[in-house]
């Protein structure tokens, strides 16, 4: 079984894996790829698609678990005996059931936790239900065979449920390096969304995802607003999201600031590559997990960016020493560093090659599936 094994290629191709998403994202479907080149055989589970991914292409590569499917999954799950069960939403209710299974199966289960802190209620029903269903998600940890941590909050959220330090390893998931990389601005894409020409002269700064408090947005609004006058620097955000909804008649007056429409997945990487500096503002939230991955990051870092993060959840792993980490739920900190990097032009070219160079040999997906097999072969 894996457990001898030292990613002999002839060995791991007698091996079939299963992976499980709560919902699906472009890096996962990469994952999976990857992983599918190295076992025999992968299957991928998950209810469904996240965002405005295009579903209809990623539906052919997953298996759809919904309440409707659910026996016919028990089946196929069964009759497919994995040796290998990878399950992201470590917490959820149908990972849980997976995990069961697995384990009657005797597959060697390996969960992926993004979860950073634990959640608190005010509702005496709720801390009830909260404790009791902690202490099965406690009970599935401690008979994990290996636990991938996406951050060392999610390492330090672990080892207070008194998992085994052994079996835990801090490695942030990937990202598809080959689709996501440096390249010329694509000048349509900027026309489309209402970028003007003379603004891709001058240091645009981005914000990707969904313009909301979890995300940062307040303090990116704040950092915006208060942004002294810079005719070196343009800050473009999404016109969507609550946040952006609720500032839209100040942002939409201010002449450095361009909201762009829902872009298309294919696009993406184009969107990156209009940019200089990418800013992930997440704040930090008490009582509950802080952004946990955020996949703009490794796809910013991919695409050779200067990049900004605060210190919370998976960013200081994700980042490493390859961007600018910056105190959390502080406009301020966000306006120093914009300012930094947009006077210092050598700085912010140093920053993308050094974040190019992090997404390639650190955070592909190929490297992420490669880590994860042989961390389980070690422990």
């Amino acid at each position: 079984m894996i457990g001898q094994l030292h990613l002999v290629d002839e060995d791991l191709k007698s091996l079939k894996g299963a992976v499980y998403f709560q919902w699906t994202y472009r890096w996962m479907i990469d994952f999976v790829n990857e992983l599918s080149n190295m076992l025999g055989d992968v299957r991928a589970y998950s209810r469904g698609i996240f965002g405005t991914y295009p579903w209809d292409r990623y539906r052919s590569r997953t298996y759809v678990l919904n309440a409707r499917s659910y026996v016919p999954f028990l089946i196929n799950f069964l009759r497919y005996r994995p040796d290998i069960s990878i399950l992201l939403a470590s917490e959820t209710s149908i990972t849980l059931s997976i995990f069961v299974l697995a384990k009657l199966l005797k597959s060697r289960v390996v969960l992926v936790v993004e979860e950073n802190e634990e959640r608190t209620f005010h509702s005496l029903v709720l801390k009830l239900l909260a404790k009791l269903k902690r202490t099965v998600v406690i009970a599935e940890h401690k008979a994990s065979d290996l636990i991938i941590a996406e951050s060392e909050a999610s390492k330090e959220y672990l080892l207070r449920m008194g998992c085994n330090p052994a079996i835990i390893f801090s490695l942030p998931h990937g990202v598809n390096v080959d689709d996501f990389r440096p390249e010329r601005k694509n000048l349509e894409l900027a026309r489309r969304i209402g970028v003007r020409p003379d603004d891709l002269g001058k240091n645009i700064a981005l914000f990707v995802g969904n313009y909301n408090a979890y995300k940062g947005a307040e303090f990116m609004t704040e950092a915006i607003l208060n942004f002294r006058s810079d005719d070196r620097l343009v800050f473009l955000i999404p016109d969507n999201g609550p946040v952006f909804l609720k500032h839209a008649d100040e942002l939409n007056a201010l002449p450095n600031v361009c909201a762009y429409p829902p872009i298309d997945d294919q696009q993406m990487p184009d969107l990156y590559n209009l940019a200089d500096i990418v800013v992930i503002p997440s704040m930090r939230c008490p009582g509950t997990s802080s952004d946990r991955s955020p996949n703009s990051l490794t796809e910013a870092m991919a695409s050779g960016k200067a990049v900004i993060g605060t210190a919370v959840g998976g960013i200081p792993l994700i980042m490493g020493n390859a961007g600018l980490l910056i105190a959390p739920n502080d406009s301020n900190a966000i306006v120093e560093a914009l300012s930094t990097l947009v006077a210092d032009a050598e700085l912010r070219k140093a920053l993308g090659k050094k974040a190019r160079e992090r997404a390639v040999t650190e955070l592909s997906n190929k490297v992420y599936a490669q880590r994860i097999l042989e961390l389980l072969s070690r422990v």
